[in-house]
């Protein structure tokens, strides 16, 4: 008898999940970064990469947290 194959991901995710809260963390970060960049009205323009990198580090490390305790609750 064969057992079925192990879920790695939760019913209605996707393997690259995580790669996608990179993208959409970036977005949010760089459009945070040029809100700041508007409000405080200077020419700094790195605020947005800045932004951008750290909201696309956020969101790929809550994306990879999420998956693995669903990992972690569902061991078989």
């Amino acid at each position: 008898m064969v057992d079925p194959p192990r879920r790695r991901v939760p019913p209605g995710s996707q393997p690259y999940d995580a790669l996608n809260g990179l993208r959409v963390g970036a977005l949010a970060g760089a459009l945070a970064g040029a809100g700041v960049t508007a409000i405080v009205g200077t020419g700094a323009a790195w605020t947005v990469l800045v932004g951008a990198a750290m909201g696309g580090a956020v969101g790929f490390r809550s994306e990879r947290r999420r998956l693995q305790r669903w990992r972690d609750q569902h061991p078989d």
